[in-house]
């Protein structure tokens, strides 16, 4: 096998793993309209209180928190106060859309 064709296909593997994984790791773009929703259908506001600040669990306003972190949280909050949300309850798209709407407040 000719060596240069070897390190042709290993650099084009290289790439194509780097461009997935840049797809897998991008976040969904969120809407603070539908997120405003989800905030108080999943009873975000019952803690947090309606405009984040003004509930019995931590201020939330000027939260400045990346997608991923944000997701980490609520899929494991570590926290005797805030439940859980796994996917299926509430789905990526509907936790960026909440995220979304918290940066507003």
């Amino acid at each position: 096998m000719d060596v240069s064709r070897v390190k042709h296909t290993f650099l084009a593997f290289l790439l194509l793993l780097g461009f997935t994984a840049v797809i897998g790791c991008s976040s969904p773009t969120g809407n603070a309209e539908d997120g405003k929703r989800w905030f108080a259908m999943h009873r975000c506001d019952g803690c947090h209180g309606p405009h984040g600040n003004d509930g019995r669990s931590p201020n939330i306003t000027g939260l400045d928190m990346s997608y991923g972190a944000f997701l980490k949280r609520l899929r494991n909050a570590k926290s005797v106060t805030m439940p859980v949300f796994p996917e299926s309850k509430i789905s990526n798209q509907d936790a960026a859309d909440i995220l979304a709407y918290i940066n507003t407040l």
